[in-house]
């Protein structure tokens, strides 16, 4: 896999070094707002404007790792508490427990019957 990597960077260089050398000749000025550059290549613009592609995605792309490490932090402590709640639960006994078996009302037909009984 390697070897591959290797390759097609070495392919990429090529195609880059091709592209700088054919546009050597021609020459532009880039006008930003009341800036002016001077004439240079048309290749040095090319990569500057590339290289400020690739910091502005590095600084989009750091934000948006922050943003999920801090997401993951905290599933992981809502895990972690949820995990301490279930070990709790697993381990109450039902004697310390307070939970009450639900008492059956007692009905009028309920009361007949023990009087009639009796």
């Amino acid at each position: 896999m390697s070897i591959i990597r290797w390759i097609l960077s070495a392919l990429s260089i090529l195609v880059i070094l091709g592209f700088a050398l054919q546009n050597q000749e021609q020459t532009v000025s880039v006008h930003i707002l009341k800036w002016q550059s001077a004439n240079l290549p048309l290749y040095i613009f090319m990569y500057l404007a590339f290289g400020a592609g690739m910091l502005l995605w590095v600084v989009v792309s750091s934000f948006n790792l922050i943003k999920l490490k801090t997401d993951v932090m905290r599933y992981q402590k809502e895990n972690k508490r949820i995990r301490e709640e279930l070990d709790r639960l697993r381990n109450v006994s039902l004697d310390d427990e307070e939970i009450k078996q639900p008492r059956l009302p007692e009905t009028a037909s309920g009361a007949k019957d023990s009087t009639n009984n009796a």
